[in-house]
């Protein structure tokens, strides 16, 4: 009784010794940060050799499958520095899977969320997109010269139209003094020219406003006395 006894508390110590050795193995693994490939890669990536710091990471997965670190860094390489996306995506959704807790999570999500719209954009500039973005370009820029062209016609045209007023402004005084006014010319009527004297009007008055000589009109009229006009008489103007 007693020999059984010390049998079955010999298994029990052995499952326990076993089930402790087990759990310690699980739960211990190495630091992945530790390993030489991962260091190296971090030390290239701060060289901005980021190809070949990809390199090291992928060998440092080699040698460990679930360094969670690795997945991260190549995560981080392949979205910010080589530009692929879809190889972005995978090592921030192992890395994730590999540390649900990560302090990361929240940055990688979000990263992943990036990266899948950056596969969007691209998958949405089709051959014909980018024939259509290359004309746009070349309007933009046709626009851009004809508007410049016309800035500088209508600042041309605006010269021209200063330089026009000023050289008219210089040139009014000199043509107004070149132009003289006309003299009244005189009236010059055929001889059955007749004026009919009107009251208070005299040889003088008459002979002023036609423009003529007083002597003129006495000799055109020799029978009609100067100091005796009457009102309703007429004259022969010369």
């Amino acid at each position: 009784m007693l020999r059984l006894r010390a049998i079955g508390l010999c298994a029990l110590l052995f499952l326990l010794m076993s089930c402790a050795g087990g759990c310690f193995k699980a739960a211990s693994h190495p630091d992945e940060e530790k390993d030489p490939h991962y260091q190296k890669g971090r030390n290239l990536a701060d060289g901005q050799d980021f190809k070949g710091a990809a390199q090291e990471f992928e060998m440092a997965l080699e040698t460990n499958p679930h360094s969670a670190a690795a997945h991260f860094e190549l995560g981080w390489l392949y979205d910010t520095k080589l530009n692929d996306y879809a190889a972005a995506i995978y090592h921030y959704q192992k890395h994730l899977q590999l540390q649900p807790d990560s302090v990361r999570a929240a940055l990688v999500k979000d990263r992943i969320r990036g990266c899948m719209q950056q596969l969007a954009n691209n998958e949405f500039l089709l051959p014909k997109s980018r024939d259509l973005q290359r004309d746009v370009d070349r309007l933009t820029a046709e626009n851009l010269q004809l508007k410049k062209q016309l800035e500088t016609l209508t600042n041309q045209q605006a010269q021209v139209a200063m330089m026009t007023s000023v050289r008219v402004k210089q040139a009014l005084p000199a043509a107004a003094a070149a132009v003289t006014p006309a003299s009244p010319a005189p009236a010059s009527a055929p001889h059955s020219r007749v004026h009919v004297v009107k009251a208070r009007e005299t040889f003088t008055s008459i002979a002023l406003r036609y423009g003529i000589k007083t002597s003129a009109i006495l000799a055109a009229n020799p029978r009609i006395d100067p100091r005796h006009l009457r009102v309703g008489q007429s004259l022969t103007l010369p």
